[in-house]
């Protein structure tokens, strides 16, 4: 049996990033099929496939930055470096004297 959690092979943080990739992955799938299942009831069986193709990518945009903080220079989460030194966004700018 395989142990989940701080002791064990996956531990608990890189878990829920896996578990939200997930339901976001279970999300899309879910679209594009009721995307194929609108195309099929209305009777259009040649787009069918490009319908359920649109609503998963709809879905995919819509959910693309969900699980990512907003930081105050729009870089979306990202850290900057300047010669080794973390630099925040939110910092103001140091005084030299």
């Amino acid at each position: 049996m395989w142990r989940l959690g701080e002791g064990g092979i996956v531990p608990g943080a890189e878990r829920t990033l896996l578990t939200q990739a997930l339901w976001r992955l279970l999300l899309i799938c879910a679209a594009a099929a009721a995307g194929e299942t609108i195309a099929y009831q209305l009777e259009a069986y040649d787009v069918m496939m490009w319908v359920g193709l649109v609503f998963g990518a709809a879905a995919y945009i819509f959910t693309q930055d969900l699980d990512r903080p907003r930081s105050g220079g729009g870089r979306r989460g990202e850290i900057r470096y300047w010669r080794g030194r973390r630099i925040d966004d939110d910092d103001g700018p140091r005084r030299w004297n």
